[in-house]
């Protein structure tokens, strides 16, 4: 046995996809692997990033706890910057057991690695890189890995629009040859030695799934079955190179280790009103009393001091989902009675929910959730205040309301996919208890229960969890007051 615990992160793979491929034998490793373990849906907060996830994930916390809910937010600083940087004294999961030995091997989303009892190597293929070039410890493993193994094919993850047949293929290439690559080395370093813990992960469903989701999904608008069969099925066939990659590190891990293998969301349509939301904020604003002189002083003097950040503020976020935070220094007066910060929020959702497609008539937000409000912690108060999401595959060139008139805008290029609340577990072995497994933040703990001699298992309450039985019939567990 080379490992105690092996946990196999499936980056962005679909969960409903990956649970229908294991159970038709499309994936003939994850097929042998749930008919001999068990099987279970994870969820997150509705509109939650990938960057939020692992980082749950990593310091097995929830939102509240760890605060990060995109790569770049307002730092401690003030400034806007890279969110894994105000995090370099957090403490991972796999940091907590000095007596372990433990390998996490392109984890992503990570924040800088650090000396601790085992290895740890960050983006060297991974969706979405925090650094330029990978980073390790100890130092010397990046380079060792990128040559043995070699650098990062080109990538096309933040490419805008829709790919055409040559650019799908020449994506497909690289992904197919990334496969190949971090499985011959994750064996490489699965065998080296002795490990308690070794933890990899796979980003190819990731960026397929972003780039090519309108071959897999009929709710696409432009949903075209017969293109994914003149291109080979490339999800499926990148489905197909992982799950041959999970075999062969299961097979050279040995029958008596645990087994976990996890994919973080599910897919959708994607859907923006980005091209809209700059100039529907600044209407909002004025409407809820920001004055001539905050907006001179932000736009022309640009003064850092949040007094004169707007009333009302965009914060970084994904496509299908704007993020809005309220300024904290601001007090608003309505004859002479402060009004509430509650009564404000209140305020900011009723324009949104106004919102209509200029054409259709259709409504084109559909949920607004308060993350800083829903979400318990220490630094729940850093989350944004609202989520305004959005209906998937919408992308309006134009919007109206009665209170913020008509706003236009040429509706940007979109990749076809985009994140949706959801993932799928797989859990093998007599220890692992995955029975209070909720979502990302409880995986490392499940499986240092086991490392630790430990029966109990560390939990977030927040949220819900959706089980499958041993046929495939999900029965959902609701969180009252979320959306499915």
């Amino acid at each position: 046995m080379t490992t105690r615990v092996l946990m196999i992160a499936l980056d962005g793979a679909d969960g409903a996809l990956v649970d229908r491929a294991s159970q038709d034998g499309m994936l003939p490793s994850l097929t042998a692997l749930r008919a001999s373990g068990r099987v279970k849906y994870l969820t997150a907060h509705a509109g939650a990033t990938d960057d939020a996830l692992w980082a749950s994930f990593q310091y097995a916390s929830g939102m509240g706890e760890h605060g990060r809910y995109h790569y770049e937010q307002r730092l401690r600083s003030g400034k806007f910057g890279l969110a894994c940087t105000d995090e370099i004294d957090r403490e991972t999961f796999w940091e907590t057991a000095p007596d372990l030995r433990i390998a996490v091997f392109d984890i992503p989303k990570c924040r800088l690695p650090r000396q601790f009892n085992g290895i740890h190597l960050a983006d060297w293929l991974v969706h979405g890189r925090y650094f330029r070039d990978p980073k390790s410890y100890p130092a010397a493993l990046a380079n060792d890995v990128v040559t043995r193994f070699g650098a990062a094919p080109p990538s096309r993850c933040d490419h805008e629009g829709r790919l055409d047949d040559t650019e799908a293929m020449a994506v497909v290439v690289n992904l197919r040859l990334a496969v190949a690559r971090k499985g011959a080395a994750a064996l490489h370093y699965l065998g080296s030695e002795a490990w308690d813990l070794f933890i990899v992960g796979f980003k190819e469903a990731h960026c397929a799934s972003h780039a090519l989701w309108d071959l897999v999904d009929a709710a696409d608008p432009k949903f075209d079955p017969a293109r994914n069969s003149r291109l080979g099925a490339p999800i499926d066939m990148i489905l197909g190179d992982i799950d041959r990659a999970i075999g062969d590190l299961v097979s050279s891990a040995g029958p008596d280790t645990e087994i976990v293998v996890f994919s973080t969301t599910e897919m959708q349509p994607n859907a923006t009103l980005a091209h809209l939301m700059p100039a529907i904020v600044d209407r909002m604003n004025r409407i809820l009393g920001e004055t001539h002189w905050t907006r001179f002083m932000r736009n022309v003097v640009k003064a850092r001091d949040q007094h004169w950040w707007p009333l009302c503020e965009m914060l970084p976020y994904n496509e299908n989902c704007t993020a809005l935070r309220i300024n904290p220094s601001v007090v608003f007066k309505d004859a002479g009675i402060e009004i509430e910060r509650l009564r404000l929020l209140d305020q900011i959702e009723f324009l949104l929910m106004e919102l209509r497609d200029d054409q259709t008539s259709q409504p084109v937000i559909t949920l607004i959730d308060r993350a800083a409000l829903q979400h318990a912690g220490t630094r729940a108060t850093e989350l944004p205040d609202l989520l305004v999401h959005y209906g998937a595959g919408l992308c309006p060139g134009a919007v109206r309301s009665s209170r913020l008139g008509r706003i236009e805008a040429k509706p940007p290029g979109l990749r076809p996919g985009n994140h949706a609340p959801g993932g799928f577990l797989i859990v093998v072995g007599d220890k692992l208890d995955a029975s209070k497994v909720i979502g990302m933040q409880n995986l490392g703990p499940m499986a240092m229960s086991v490392l630790n001699g430990s029966g109990g298992l560390a939990t977030d309450k927040s949220g819900f969890a959706g089980f499958l039985d041993p046929r495939g019939t999900t029965a959902h567990i609701k969180r009252q007051g979320e959306i499915q």
